[in-house]
């Protein structure tokens, strides 16, 4: 399979691969399908702690508290559930400091889920009640 063709080399190219999809492109499809099929009684919300910002802001939100390996996604029931969805670009894995707060979340009973493939990140949804039982495409 030939990758993307560059207008400016010359006429015997191979392509290149396209770059993957950005975790940007993932969050904003789970909450598209959230926000569409959320069930009654559930909250959720999106917590960007992981985006880039300056030294000044970085330590701003240091001192008011924030941590490292927060997951991305939270969602709260009505009837006291708690879960959680880290999603990853393609290939990523989790940070130490992720991977110590997904064992402890797990620990204390919470649904936690990382992966970086939206059938998946749907079916999740689905297995713990967020949202209808939708089919995805």
């Amino acid at each position: 399979m030939v990758g993307q063709l560059s207008l400016f080399k010359g006429r015997k190219q191979r392509g290149v691969r396209a770059p993957r999809a950005t975790e940007f492109a993932l969050h904003v499809a789970v909450a598209d399908v959230i926000r569409r099929w959320i069930m009654p009684g559930w909250r959720f919300t999106h917590l960007p702690l992981g985006e880039l910002r300056d030294k000044v802001t970085a330590a701003r939100l240091k001192r008011m508290g924030v941590t490292p390996g927060w997951p991305d996604m939270m969602f709260f029931n009505r009837g006291g559930k708690v879960c959680f969805l880290e999603l990853k670009r393609k290939g990523n894995t989790l940070t130490e400091a992720q991977a110590e707060l997904a064992d402890f979340l797990r620990g204390a009973g919470h649904g936690y889920e990382v992966t970086d493939d939206f059938r998946k990140a749907v079916e999740t949804l689905k297995g713990w009640g967020v949202v209808r039982a939708v089919e995805v495409q």
